[in-house]
Parts: C-alpha cells; sequence; structure tokens
C-alpha cells in the first residue's frame, strides 16, 4: 500500500494530553506558542486540528481525578462520535501522550 500525503486531505488531528496535563497548556511553550495552534497548521493546512482535555489532575491540593481510566476513555468515545456525526469517514490522527495514550488504549480495546 502506498504511503498518502496527509496534507492532501481533510483529516482530524485530536490531541489527548497526559497525567496532571492540561488541554492547552500541555502544548504551550513557556513563550506562549501553542504548537497545536500556532505551527501545526503550517504543515497540515487541511487539517481540523483539536485538543481533548480531561480531569488529570493529581497534585490539587483543593481535589484531584477520581474517574477511573475506563471512564475517561468512555467520555472520550461519547465526544468523538458527537463530533464525528456530520463527517464520519474524514481520518483522525491521534496524538496522545501519557496517560492520554492509555486513555487511547483502553478506546481501541472497548
Amino acid at each position: 500500500m502506498p504511503l498518502i500525503n496527509v496534507l492532501t486531505f481533510s483529516s482530524s488531528i485530536i490531541a489527548i494530553h497526559g497525567l496532571d496535563g492540561h488541554r492547552e497548556q500541555s502544548w504551550t511553550a513557556e513563550d506562549g506558542t501553542m504548537w497545536l495552534r500556532d505551527l501545526l497548521p503550517n504543515d497540515f493546512p487541511n487539517a481540523r486540528i483539536l485538543s481533548y482535555g480531561y480531569d488529570a489532575d493529581t497534585r490539587s491540593f483543593a481535589q484531584t481525578s477520581t474517574q477511573t481510566i475506563f471512564r475517561h476513555a468512555e467520555a472520550f468515545v461519547e465526544d468523538l462520535s458527537q463530533l464525528r456525526r456530520t463527517e464520519p469517514k474524514r481520518p483522525v490522527i491521534f496524538l496522545a501522550h501519557s496517560l492520554g495514550g492509555i486513555i487511547l488504549k483502553k478506546v481501541g480495546r472497548s
């Protein structure tokens, strides 16, 4: 099968942050550059770039996440299904870090 140039078709790129991460801050440099928003579109101009956020806080003194990996995966599938209703055949590229990768793996097994 030949390689496909992702620049030539519309796709979705979905980033999933890791443990103690944040849907925007995890992808933002100290100078304020959010590479998902500020840099990635230069390389993938036809892509819909999204960042998925979930409660991954384990360090707060006020309250930490009590959700299981299964519940995070279930919520992600629900949100993703709703997003894909308008374009169900649009290819998806996932960028997952740390716990985000584990959640994504759980989605694949359910």
